[in-house]
Protein backbone atom coordinates (compact mmCIF):
# COMPACT_ATOMS: atom_id res chain seq x y z
CA UNK A 1 0.00 0.00 0.00
CA UNK A 2 3.00 2.16 1.11
CA UNK A 3 4.16 1.34 -2.38
CA UNK A 4 1.43 2.85 -4.08
CA UNK A 5 0.95 5.86 -2.78
CA UNK A 6 4.30 6.84 -3.06
CA UNK A 7 3.96 5.84 -6.61
CA UNK A 8 0.82 7.52 -7.15
CA UNK A 9 2.84 10.38 -5.48
CA UNK A 10 5.43 10.42 -7.88
CA UNK A 11 2.53 10.35 -10.87
CA UNK A 12 0.96 13.65 -9.35
CA UNK A 13 4.56 15.74 -9.12
CA UNK A 14 5.20 14.55 -12.63
CA UNK A 15 2.12 15.05 -14.60
CA UNK A 16 2.07 18.92 -12.23
CA UNK A 17 5.71 19.91 -13.39
CA UNK A 18 4.39 19.26 -16.86
CA UNK A 19 1.64 21.58 -16.11
CA UNK A 20 3.75 24.26 -15.16
CA UNK A 21 6.69 23.90 -17.39
CA UNK A 22 5.46 26.87 -19.66
CA UNK A 23 5.97 29.44 -17.04
CA UNK A 24 9.45 27.49 -15.90
CA UNK A 25 11.50 27.73 -19.40
CA UNK A 26 15.21 28.23 -19.38
CA UNK A 27 17.25 31.10 -21.62
CA UNK A 28 18.24 27.71 -23.85
CA UNK A 29 14.77 25.73 -23.45
CA UNK A 30 13.13 28.88 -24.70
CA UNK A 31 15.87 29.61 -27.79
CA UNK A 32 15.82 25.68 -28.37
CA UNK A 33 12.21 26.14 -28.64
CA UNK A 34 11.38 28.61 -31.29
CA UNK A 35 13.36 26.38 -33.67
CA UNK A 36 10.59 23.45 -33.68
CA UNK A 37 7.45 24.81 -32.54
CA UNK A 38 4.41 25.44 -35.12
CA UNK A 39 3.21 28.80 -35.60
CA UNK A 40 -0.39 29.20 -35.53
CA UNK A 41 -2.36 32.14 -36.05
CA UNK A 42 -2.67 35.29 -33.80
CA UNK A 43 -5.81 35.05 -31.64
CA UNK A 44 -6.59 37.24 -28.72
CA UNK A 45 -5.42 35.84 -25.16
CA UNK A 46 -7.67 34.50 -23.20
CA UNK A 47 -6.26 32.87 -20.32
CA UNK A 48 -7.75 33.75 -17.10
CA UNK A 49 -5.21 35.91 -16.07
CA UNK A 50 -5.22 37.86 -18.98
CA UNK A 51 -8.06 39.91 -19.03
CA UNK A 52 -6.77 42.54 -16.77
CA UNK A 53 -5.81 44.36 -19.78
CA UNK A 54 -9.27 46.11 -21.17
CA UNK A 55 -10.17 47.52 -18.16
CA UNK A 56 -6.58 48.97 -16.74
CA UNK A 57 -7.46 52.42 -17.74
CA UNK A 58 -4.17 54.06 -17.34
CA UNK A 59 -0.60 52.96 -17.84
CA UNK A 60 2.85 54.63 -17.66
CA UNK A 61 5.19 54.51 -20.79
CA UNK A 62 8.86 54.97 -20.09
CA UNK A 63 11.45 55.73 -22.33
CA UNK A 64 14.80 55.62 -20.80
CA UNK A 65 18.22 54.72 -22.01
CA UNK A 66 21.86 56.26 -24.00
CA UNK A 67 19.78 58.83 -25.18
CA UNK A 68 18.78 60.10 -22.35
CA UNK A 69 22.49 61.19 -21.47
CA UNK A 70 22.17 63.73 -24.26
CA UNK A 71 18.51 64.52 -23.49
CA UNK A 72 17.84 63.25 -27.02
CA UNK A 73 14.40 61.37 -28.80
CA UNK A 74 15.25 57.75 -28.48
CA UNK A 75 17.35 56.12 -31.45
CA UNK A 76 15.60 58.85 -33.95
CA UNK A 77 18.20 61.59 -33.55
CA UNK A 78 20.72 59.93 -35.49
CA UNK A 79 18.44 60.09 -38.71
CA UNK A 80 19.27 62.91 -40.73
CA UNK A 81 16.10 64.85 -41.55
CA UNK A 82 13.49 62.59 -39.45
CA UNK A 83 10.35 65.08 -39.01
CA UNK A 84 9.81 64.38 -36.10
CA UNK A 85 12.76 64.43 -34.09
CA UNK A 86 13.22 67.67 -35.47
CA UNK A 87 16.20 69.57 -36.94
CA UNK A 88 17.93 70.73 -33.89
CA UNK A 89 17.83 66.93 -32.42
CA UNK A 90 20.33 65.40 -35.65
CA UNK A 91 23.67 64.14 -33.98
CA UNK A 92 24.33 61.40 -36.09
CA UNK A 93 25.49 57.95 -35.55
CA UNK A 94 28.69 58.08 -33.91
CA UNK A 95 28.04 60.30 -31.38
CA UNK A 96 24.73 58.89 -30.62
CA UNK A 97 26.44 55.67 -29.89
CA UNK A 98 29.31 57.27 -27.82
CA UNK A 99 25.96 57.96 -25.01
CA UNK A 100 26.74 54.74 -24.03
CA UNK A 101 30.04 55.29 -22.28
CA UNK A 102 28.30 58.01 -20.38
CA UNK A 103 24.90 56.30 -19.39
CA UNK A 104 25.47 55.04 -15.64
CA UNK A 105 22.73 55.70 -13.72
CA UNK A 106 24.11 56.75 -10.23
CA UNK A 107 20.84 57.56 -8.76
CA UNK A 108 18.46 55.37 -10.19
CA UNK A 109 14.89 54.50 -7.50
CA UNK A 110 12.54 52.70 -9.73
CA UNK A 111 10.72 52.36 -6.81
CA UNK A 112 10.15 56.33 -6.34
CA UNK A 113 8.70 56.11 -9.68
CA UNK A 114 6.32 53.23 -9.49
CA UNK A 115 4.94 54.27 -6.10
CA UNK A 116 4.44 57.81 -7.11
CA UNK A 117 2.43 56.09 -10.51
CA UNK A 118 0.53 53.87 -8.18
CA UNK A 119 -0.39 56.66 -6.53
CA UNK A 120 -1.70 58.59 -9.08
CA UNK A 121 -3.83 55.96 -10.41
CA UNK A 122 -1.72 54.51 -12.95
CA UNK A 123 -2.49 50.25 -13.40
CA UNK A 124 0.34 49.17 -15.41
CA UNK A 125 3.79 50.54 -16.61
CA UNK A 126 6.14 49.76 -20.37
CA UNK A 127 9.67 50.08 -19.68
CA UNK A 128 11.62 50.41 -22.86
CA UNK A 129 14.25 47.66 -22.69
CA UNK A 130 15.95 47.92 -25.68
CA UNK A 131 14.81 50.63 -28.49
CA UNK A 132 15.99 50.89 -32.00
CA UNK A 133 19.24 51.89 -31.37
CA UNK A 134 19.91 48.12 -29.61
CA UNK A 135 20.87 49.18 -26.18
CA UNK A 136 19.78 46.90 -23.62
CA UNK A 137 19.07 47.58 -20.26
CA UNK A 138 20.28 44.66 -18.69
CA UNK A 139 23.50 42.19 -19.58
CA UNK A 140 22.16 40.25 -22.44
CA UNK A 141 24.49 37.54 -24.06
CA UNK A 142 23.70 38.71 -27.61
CA UNK A 143 24.75 41.48 -29.08
CA UNK A 144 27.57 44.58 -28.08
CA UNK A 145 25.18 47.17 -26.64
CA UNK A 146 23.97 46.21 -23.41
CA UNK A 147 24.73 46.66 -19.78
CA UNK A 148 27.42 43.87 -19.64
CA UNK A 149 29.80 45.74 -22.30
CA UNK A 150 28.91 49.27 -20.65
CA UNK A 151 28.06 49.10 -16.87
CA UNK A 152 30.05 45.47 -15.94
CA UNK A 153 26.69 43.27 -15.94
CA UNK A 154 24.82 45.77 -14.16
CA UNK A 155 21.01 44.68 -14.59
CA UNK A 156 18.44 48.13 -14.72
CA UNK A 157 15.01 45.56 -15.40
CA UNK A 158 15.35 43.77 -12.28
CA UNK A 159 14.53 47.00 -9.63
CA UNK A 160 12.03 48.17 -12.07
CA UNK A 161 9.90 44.79 -12.30
CA UNK A 162 10.60 44.17 -8.49
CA UNK A 163 9.00 47.72 -8.18
CA UNK A 164 6.35 47.34 -10.08
CA UNK A 165 5.43 44.04 -8.23
CA UNK A 166 5.88 45.25 -4.38
CA UNK A 167 2.59 48.09 -5.72
CA UNK A 168 1.18 45.93 -7.76
CA UNK A 169 1.51 47.54 -11.17
CA UNK A 170 1.37 45.26 -13.88
CA UNK A 171 5.14 44.67 -15.54
CA UNK A 172 5.34 46.03 -18.90
CA UNK A 173 8.50 45.44 -21.52
CA UNK A 174 9.02 47.44 -24.46
CA UNK A 175 11.04 45.39 -26.95
CA UNK A 176 12.23 47.02 -30.44
CA UNK A 177 12.71 44.04 -32.68
CA UNK A 178 15.01 45.98 -34.66
CA UNK A 179 18.47 47.02 -33.84
CA UNK A 180 20.51 49.88 -35.15
CA UNK A 181 23.49 49.09 -33.82
CA UNK A 182 23.58 45.44 -35.79
CA UNK A 183 25.54 45.41 -38.99
CA UNK A 184 23.40 42.80 -39.74
CA UNK A 185 20.25 44.74 -39.83
CA UNK A 186 19.12 46.71 -43.00
CA UNK A 187 18.65 49.78 -41.69
CA UNK A 188 15.58 52.10 -44.11
CA UNK A 189 17.44 54.83 -44.34
CA UNK A 190 20.57 54.58 -46.18
CA UNK A 191 23.44 57.22 -45.06
CA UNK A 192 21.41 57.30 -42.23
CA UNK A 193 18.81 59.80 -43.77
CA UNK A 194 15.35 59.70 -43.73
CA UNK A 195 15.34 61.13 -47.39
CA UNK A 196 16.58 58.34 -48.86
CA UNK A 197 13.98 55.62 -47.49
CA UNK A 198 13.35 53.29 -49.96
CA UNK A 199 15.89 53.96 -52.13
CA UNK A 200 17.57 50.90 -51.73
CA UNK A 201 18.14 47.32 -50.17
CA UNK A 202 20.76 46.22 -48.41
CA UNK A 203 20.71 42.43 -49.81
CA UNK A 204 20.11 40.99 -52.66
CA UNK A 205 16.67 38.46 -52.51
CA UNK A 206 18.75 35.01 -52.65
CA UNK A 207 20.46 36.16 -49.31
CA UNK A 208 18.17 38.31 -47.74
CA UNK A 209 16.09 35.92 -46.07
CA UNK A 210 19.23 34.03 -44.77
CA UNK A 211 20.42 37.10 -43.61
CA UNK A 212 17.40 38.14 -41.77
CA UNK A 213 17.47 34.15 -40.15
CA UNK A 214 20.91 35.12 -38.50
CA UNK A 215 19.05 38.43 -36.87
CA UNK A 216 16.32 36.95 -35.81
CA UNK A 217 18.40 34.03 -33.83
CA UNK A 218 19.85 37.34 -31.85
CA UNK A 219 16.23 38.71 -31.52
CA UNK A 220 14.84 35.35 -29.98
CA UNK A 221 18.09 35.10 -27.87
CA UNK A 222 17.46 38.05 -26.15
CA UNK A 223 13.59 37.86 -26.09
CA UNK A 224 14.10 34.75 -24.11
CA UNK A 225 16.63 36.13 -21.43
CA UNK A 226 13.53 38.78 -21.02
CA UNK A 227 10.87 36.46 -20.68
CA UNK A 228 12.69 33.79 -18.87
CA UNK A 229 14.83 35.31 -16.21
CA UNK A 230 12.08 37.45 -14.57
CA UNK A 231 9.36 35.68 -13.99
CA UNK A 232 5.88 36.61 -14.98
CA UNK A 233 6.10 39.48 -17.66
CA UNK A 234 2.41 40.83 -18.27
CA UNK A 235 3.07 42.80 -21.34
CA UNK A 236 5.04 42.72 -24.36
CA UNK A 237 5.45 45.82 -26.45
CA UNK A 238 6.68 45.55 -29.85
CA UNK A 239 7.38 48.72 -32.57
CA UNK A 240 8.10 46.31 -35.78
CA UNK A 241 11.36 44.97 -37.07
CA UNK A 242 10.72 46.60 -39.97
CA UNK A 243 12.83 44.41 -42.92
CA UNK A 244 10.68 43.80 -46.00
CA UNK A 245 10.55 41.31 -47.67
CA UNK A 246 11.08 38.28 -45.99
CA UNK A 247 9.62 35.61 -43.46
CA UNK A 248 9.35 37.49 -40.32
CA UNK A 249 7.89 34.10 -38.73
CA UNK A 250 4.98 36.33 -36.94
CA UNK A 251 2.71 32.81 -36.17
CA UNK A 252 6.04 31.17 -35.09
CA UNK A 253 6.30 33.91 -32.37
CA UNK A 254 2.80 34.11 -31.61
CA UNK A 255 2.95 30.34 -30.67
CA UNK A 256 6.42 30.45 -28.89
CA UNK A 257 4.80 33.43 -26.88
CA UNK A 258 2.06 31.56 -25.52
CA UNK A 259 3.95 29.16 -24.24
CA UNK A 260 7.06 30.82 -22.46
CA UNK A 261 4.40 33.61 -20.79
CA UNK A 262 0.67 32.39 -21.67
CA UNK A 263 -0.57 34.90 -19.46
CA UNK A 264 0.88 37.69 -21.37
CA UNK A 265 -0.67 40.39 -23.60
CA UNK A 266 1.38 41.82 -26.46
CA UNK A 267 0.79 44.39 -29.09
CA UNK A 268 0.37 44.22 -33.02
CA UNK A 269 3.47 45.81 -33.50
CA UNK A 270 6.21 42.26 -34.00
CA UNK A 271 6.90 43.21 -37.80
CA UNK A 272 4.92 46.45 -38.78
CA UNK A 273 3.45 49.18 -37.14
CA UNK A 274 0.08 48.74 -39.02
CA UNK A 275 -2.80 49.62 -36.98
CA UNK A 276 -5.07 47.00 -38.93
CA UNK A 277 -2.35 44.36 -38.79
CA UNK A 278 -3.83 40.85 -37.55
CA UNK A 279 -0.94 40.41 -34.77
CA UNK A 280 -1.41 41.23 -31.19
CA UNK A 281 -3.93 40.88 -28.15
CA UNK A 282 -4.65 44.94 -28.59
CA UNK A 283 -4.55 47.39 -31.22
CA UNK A 284 -2.08 50.46 -30.89
CA UNK A 285 -3.01 54.31 -31.21
CA UNK A 286 -0.27 57.06 -31.31
CA UNK A 287 -0.24 60.87 -31.16
CA UNK A 288 -2.43 61.45 -33.74
CA UNK A 289 -5.98 60.30 -32.45
CA UNK A 290 -5.13 62.57 -29.54
CA UNK A 291 -6.24 65.87 -31.77
CA UNK A 292 -9.66 64.52 -32.31
CA UNK A 293 -10.52 62.28 -29.26
CA UNK A 294 -14.12 62.64 -29.74
CA UNK A 295 -14.22 60.07 -31.95
CA UNK A 296 -13.68 56.64 -32.13
CA UNK A 297 -10.38 55.44 -33.69
CA UNK A 298 -10.92 54.02 -37.38
CA UNK A 299 -8.72 50.54 -36.51
CA UNK A 300 -11.25 50.01 -33.71
CA UNK A 301 -14.34 47.66 -34.56
CA UNK A 302 -16.15 45.29 -31.91
CA UNK A 303 -14.73 43.97 -28.63
CA UNK A 304 -11.02 45.01 -29.72
CA UNK A 305 -8.79 46.16 -27.08
CA UNK A 306 -6.55 48.76 -27.72
CA UNK A 307 -4.58 51.48 -26.34
CA UNK A 308 -3.48 55.44 -27.12
CA UNK A 309 0.45 56.38 -26.15
CA UNK A 310 1.24 59.98 -26.17
CA UNK A 311 4.31 62.11 -24.45
CA UNK A 312 3.54 63.51 -21.40
CA UNK A 313 6.57 66.34 -21.98
CA UNK A 314 6.40 66.56 -25.34
CA UNK A 315 9.44 64.14 -25.99
CA UNK A 316 9.64 60.35 -26.27
CA UNK A 317 13.21 60.77 -24.06
CA UNK A 318 14.15 62.93 -21.23
CA UNK A 319 13.25 66.41 -21.89
CA UNK A 320 13.78 68.20 -19.06
CA UNK A 321 12.56 71.88 -20.25
CA UNK A 322 9.35 70.47 -21.88
CA UNK A 323 6.48 71.77 -20.07
CA UNK A 324 4.11 68.82 -18.91
CA UNK A 325 0.45 68.16 -20.54
CA UNK A 326 -2.15 70.35 -18.80
CA UNK A 327 -3.74 67.52 -16.14
CA UNK A 328 -6.88 68.53 -17.77
CA UNK A 329 -6.01 67.47 -21.19
CA UNK A 330 -4.55 64.43 -19.78
CA UNK A 331 -8.00 63.26 -17.57
CA UNK A 332 -9.94 64.50 -21.01
CA UNK A 333 -7.93 61.77 -23.19
CA UNK A 334 -8.53 59.25 -20.41
CA UNK A 335 -11.96 59.83 -20.05
CA UNK A 336 -12.60 59.63 -24.31
CA UNK A 337 -10.45 56.45 -24.33
CA UNK A 338 -12.16 54.68 -21.54
CA UNK A 339 -15.41 55.93 -22.77
CA UNK A 340 -14.43 54.30 -26.43
CA UNK A 341 -12.98 51.04 -24.28
CA UNK A 342 -9.40 52.18 -24.74
CA UNK A 343 -6.45 52.22 -22.07
CA UNK A 344 -3.88 55.73 -22.17
CA UNK A 345 -0.15 54.92 -22.32
CA UNK A 346 1.12 58.37 -21.07
CA UNK A 347 5.29 58.95 -21.42
CA UNK A 348 7.66 60.04 -19.26
CA UNK A 349 11.66 59.95 -19.92
CA UNK A 350 13.58 59.85 -16.77
CA UNK A 351 17.07 61.43 -16.55
CA UNK A 352 19.78 59.96 -17.18
CA UNK A 353 21.25 59.28 -13.57
CA UNK A 354 17.86 57.79 -12.88
CA UNK A 355 16.18 60.34 -11.40
CA UNK A 356 13.03 61.75 -12.46
CA UNK A 357 11.91 65.33 -13.33
CA UNK A 358 10.20 66.74 -10.36
CA UNK A 359 7.43 67.40 -12.25
CA UNK A 360 6.17 64.44 -12.44
CA UNK A 361 5.71 64.06 -9.30
CA UNK A 362 3.49 67.62 -9.31
CA UNK A 363 1.71 65.97 -12.17
CA UNK A 364 1.29 62.37 -10.54
CA UNK A 365 0.14 64.40 -7.36
CA UNK A 366 -2.30 65.88 -9.19
CA UNK A 367 -3.59 62.91 -10.92
CA UNK A 368 -4.34 61.77 -7.63
CA UNK A 369 -6.33 64.56 -6.45
CA UNK A 370 -8.71 63.61 -9.62
CA UNK A 371 -8.61 59.87 -8.79
CA UNK A 372 -9.42 59.99 -5.21
CA UNK A 373 -13.12 60.24 -5.70
CA UNK A 374 -13.10 59.13 -9.19
CA UNK A 375 -11.61 56.51 -10.25
CA UNK A 376 -14.09 53.86 -10.61
CA UNK A 377 -15.80 55.84 -13.36
CA UNK A 378 -12.33 55.43 -15.19
CA UNK A 379 -10.08 52.16 -13.80
CA UNK A 380 -12.03 49.00 -14.17
CA UNK A 381 -14.81 50.52 -15.86
CA UNK A 382 -16.08 49.70 -19.40
CA UNK A 383 -16.84 51.67 -22.30
CA UNK A 384 -20.40 52.24 -23.40
CA UNK A 385 -21.26 51.10 -27.00
CA UNK A 386 -22.26 53.95 -29.11
CA UNK A 387 -22.80 56.10 -26.47
CA UNK A 388 -22.39 59.09 -28.62
CA UNK A 389 -26.18 57.86 -30.02
CA UNK A 390 -27.63 58.34 -26.37
CA UNK A 391 -25.76 60.65 -24.69
CA UNK A 392 -23.85 64.81 -25.07
CA UNK A 393 -21.49 63.80 -22.74
CA UNK A 394 -19.06 60.93 -22.28
CA UNK A 395 -20.09 57.53 -20.57
CA UNK A 396 -18.57 55.12 -19.01
CA UNK A 397 -19.66 52.14 -17.10
CA UNK A 398 -19.80 49.32 -14.60
CA UNK A 399 -22.79 46.89 -14.56
CA UNK A 400 -25.81 48.99 -14.43
CA UNK A 401 -24.44 51.83 -13.01
CA UNK A 402 -23.63 54.56 -15.39
CA UNK A 403 -20.48 57.42 -15.23
CA UNK A 404 -21.58 60.86 -17.00
CA UNK A 405 -18.28 62.95 -17.85
CA UNK A 406 -19.00 66.47 -17.46
CA UNK A 407 -15.89 67.97 -19.22
CA UNK A 408 -15.26 71.63 -18.52
CA UNK A 409 -16.13 72.89 -22.35
CA UNK A 410 -19.98 71.25 -22.20
CA UNK A 411 -22.42 73.68 -22.17
CA UNK A 412 -25.79 73.25 -20.84
CA UNK A 413 -27.98 70.47 -19.73
CA UNK A 414 -26.64 66.59 -20.05
CA UNK A 415 -28.97 65.02 -21.46
CA UNK A 416 -29.07 60.69 -21.58
CA UNK A 417 -31.68 58.41 -22.99
CA UNK A 418 -32.36 55.72 -20.78
CA UNK A 419 -36.08 54.21 -20.69
CA UNK A 420 -36.46 53.96 -17.27
CA UNK A 421 -35.93 56.42 -14.72
CA UNK A 422 -32.88 56.06 -12.48
CA UNK A 423 -32.33 54.75 -8.65
CA UNK A 424 -29.90 57.35 -8.67
CA UNK A 425 -28.13 60.18 -9.92
CA UNK A 426 -25.27 61.68 -7.81
CA UNK A 427 -21.87 63.79 -7.61
CA UNK A 428 -19.16 60.76 -7.80
CA UNK A 429 -17.09 63.21 -6.10
CA UNK A 430 -18.31 63.93 -2.62
CA UNK A 431 -21.90 61.85 -2.97
CA UNK A 432 -24.34 65.28 -3.85
CA UNK A 433 -27.72 63.84 -4.99
CA UNK A 434 -28.76 65.47 -8.66
CA UNK A 435 -31.98 66.54 -9.20
CA UNK A 436 -32.90 65.25 -12.87
CA UNK A 437 -36.40 65.09 -14.83
CA UNK A 438 -37.19 61.84 -17.15
CA UNK A 439 -38.84 61.29 -20.04
CA UNK A 440 -39.79 57.55 -21.82
CA UNK A 441 -38.11 59.40 -25.31
CA UNK A 442 -36.23 61.68 -24.29
CA UNK A 443 -34.53 60.01 -21.07
CA UNK A 444 -32.97 61.99 -18.11
CA UNK A 445 -31.99 65.50 -17.87
CA UNK A 446 -30.90 67.18 -15.91
CA UNK A 447 -27.72 70.17 -14.81
CA UNK A 448 -25.13 70.80 -12.45
CA UNK A 449 -24.80 74.13 -10.36
CA UNK A 450 -21.81 76.05 -11.11
CA UNK A 451 -20.88 75.73 -7.18
CA UNK A 452 -20.97 71.61 -7.98
CA UNK A 453 -18.75 72.22 -10.92
CA UNK A 454 -15.31 71.92 -8.98
CA UNK A 455 -13.40 69.27 -10.64
CA UNK A 456 -11.28 68.94 -14.13
CA UNK A 457 -13.95 66.20 -15.11
CA UNK A 458 -17.15 66.28 -12.87
CA UNK A 459 -18.35 62.91 -12.73
CA UNK A 460 -22.38 62.16 -12.27
CA UNK A 461 -23.27 58.65 -11.14
CA UNK A 462 -26.09 57.23 -12.32
CA UNK A 463 -27.66 53.64 -10.80
CA UNK A 464 -29.68 52.06 -13.04
CA UNK A 465 -32.73 49.95 -11.99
Amino acid sequence: MKTILISSFLVMVFFFSKAQKPYKYTESEAFSLIKTIEGTPFKRNNHPNAQWFPEAGLGLFIHWGIHSVAALDPSWTMIKNCPWAGPGYFVGREKYYQLANEFNPSAYDPEKWILAAKQAGFQYVVLTTKHHDGYCLWPSKFGDMNTSKYMNNRDLLKPYIEACRKYGLKVGLYFSPRDWSNPIYPIPYPEYDYKNKGTSDKYSDNINQQKFDEFFDVTIGQLSELLTNYGKIDLLWFDSIDWSKVNTYSERVHAWLRIVQPEMVVNPRWDTNDPFKHFGDFKSEEISWGAHPGKKPESISGDDWWEFCNSWSGNWGYSPMNKFTNIYEVIKILVYARSFGGNYLLNIGPAPDGTMRSSFYDECIKLAVWMKNNKESVIGSQAVPNWQEISNVPLTKKGNIYYAHILKEHKGPVNIIFKYPPNEVSLLNNGKNINFKHDKKAGITFDLMDSDKIMLDEVVKIVLK
